[in-house]
């Protein structure tokens, strides 16, 4: 549409000094003379557009139209956009490269250094979080389900590897023990569910639209109620102390201490299903479960199966 063009190409040049034609052009999938006519209307609009002739020329807006940003420093606007940038690079979300660029908008010329300058100090990318290829996909497809309120027809395997079709009500998409879920009212099992997104499969969203339950997804963790068709666990590991700097690096902000015989014990909550205890085996002969007995039982019985299958050859 040619209004959402303008409103982005004002916010483009809001970021920068000059900019071509042809580089708008090409940006915006249209002719050099389309691009001439915009300016034009972007001026009569009330914003008012400079264009300086010349091979290094173009069209900006003039300095004394640019917001002024006084509320905010460079440092302030450096860990928004940085937050932004790093969010937007694990959901590839148009809306926050759009609020991204915004943001820039309110930096001057002069201040443009010194961001470059921060920025060479702290660098975030997140986009390990999308995780596998399809998943950027999977995504945006909850992420619009969740926005617009409306019904999504999901394929879920359990951690038993049971495998139904579910039609839910996405509430909440969260970052959570290192993978994504999404949390929502399954109208299958009539309760709160928190779904893997790793583990869905064919997501459809329905024409209908729900209204918003009431139970958050902070009240719903602080109660511990039930993970997909599991539950948590409180476990209790004792690492080999050459696991140190891994063991606190994996479970940053859990509590540990040392116990006599040198081990770190960490102590953490856990979704139990089939990852926990891969997780757990994991780590091989550098870690043991000190509790709950029932886990133990688990590692152990699978260990003494990974053990048989290789016996064989």
């Amino acid at each position: 549409m040619k209004v959402d063009r303008l409103l982005s190409i004002i916010v483009y040049l809001l970021n920068r000094e000059l900019v071509s034609a042809r580089e708008l052009a090409e940006r915006y999938g249209v002719s050099v003379r389309t691009i001439q006519r915009d300016m034009e209307a972007i001026d009569l609009a009330g914003i008012p557009i400079m264009s300086v002739q010349g091979p290094h020329g173009g069209y900006g807006i003039i300095d004394s139209y640019k917001l002024d940003r006084q509320f905010v420093t460079v440092d302030d606007l450096f860990y928004i956009i940085t937050s932004l940038s790093s969010i937007g690079s694990s959901l590839t979300n148009q809306k926050i490269s759009a609020t991204t660029e915004k943001m820039k908008s309110l930096i001057s010329g002069r201040d443009e250094r010194l961001l470059a300058e921060k920025h060479q100090k702290l660098f975030a990318d997140f986009s390990m979080l999308s995780g596998p290829s399809r998943q950027p996909e999977l995504l945006r497809a909850v992420e619009r389900a969740v926005d617009e309120n409306r019904l999504l027809q999901i394929e879920y395997t359990n951690n038993k590897l049971e495998s139904s079709e579910r039609i839910v009500e996405p509430m909440t998409l969260a970052f959570k023990w290192r993978s994504w879920y999404l949390y929502a009212y399954c109208r299958f099992k009539s309760d709160y569910r928190l779904f893997r997104l790793s583990r869905i499969r064919n997501p459809k969203i329905l024409p209908q639209r729900f209204r918003r339950r009431e139970k958050s997804i902070e009240e719903y963790l602080a109660h511990k109620e039930k993970w997909s068709s599991g539950t948590t666990v409180d476990l209790v590991l004792a690492f080999d102390p050459k696991m140190r700097s891994l063991v606190e690096e994996y479970f940053a902000g859990e509590k540990s201490e040392e116990d006599e015989r040198g081990r770190l014990v960490v102590r953490t909550t856990m979704p139990e299903d089939g990852w926990v205890y891969g997780m757990i085996l994991s780590y091989g002969n550098l870690v043991e479960v000190l509790s709950p007995e029932r886990v133990r039982r688990v590692i152990c019985d699978l260990a003494a199966q990974i053990h048989k299958k290789y016996a064989k050859s």
